[in-house]
């Protein structure tokens, strides 16, 4: 007869083993926690040129309901390409059709992570309600990659002027808090 504390340390090797088999595939996907997502990547011009550090928004206008609803963006880098985010870094969007706002602010905060100040386009592209009657800011996601064709924006010179405007009334003697330096 074989002694119980013969078999334990197998025992206790294949519950370990168990354990770490569960932990890794925990740890692997979603676990079926978040909706497929179809990888969307596009590019911003504006006046022609490729701009970074424009968010690019998607907001969802039909398709299945969401266990977890999302609202899918990007952050266009400095060849003005983005790839949406909806749960996970760079994962794309879940099927279904969007309305796509653009806005173009200036970096800000402490480490220049935060996108405070005015809209650098006036906010001419960042309404879903003006956006979703101009076709190129309908797009569909289906079960499928996609690579959108380059959003061709215009910065208005009264845009212009209202950023111009917005700089002087922030840039005060003294630095931002006034005062001798």
């Amino acid at each position: 007869m074989e002694s119980p504390c013969r078999s334990r340390p197998a025992s206790v090797a294949v519950r370990a083993a168990v354990a770490l088999a569960l932990l890794a595939a925990a740890s692997c996907g979603d676990g079926g926690k978040y909706p497929k997502t179809y990888p969307v990547k596009g590019k911003v011009l504006v006046d022609g040129q490729p701009v970074k550090d424009c968010k690019v928004t998607f907001h969802r206008t039909s398709g299945n309901q969401l266990s977890q609803p999302a609202t899918p963006s990007g952050l266009t880098d400095e060849k003005g390409e983005f790839q949406l985010t909806s749960y996970v870094a760079n994962d794309g969007a879940p099927e279904g059709e969007y309305v796509v706002t653009i806005e173009w602010r200036e970096p800000s905060g402490i480490t220049n992570s935060e996108f405070g100040g005015p809209d650098r386009l006036g906010g001419d592209y960042a309404s879903v309600e003006r956006n979703k009657g101009v076709k190129e800011f309908v797009v569909q996601v289906a079960r499928q990659s996609v690579e959108l064709r380059p959003f061709e924006l215009k910065q208005s010179a009264q845009a212009k002027r209202k950023l111009d405007e917005a700089k002087k009334r922030t840039s005060t003697p003294g630095g931002p808090l006034g005062g001798d330096q």
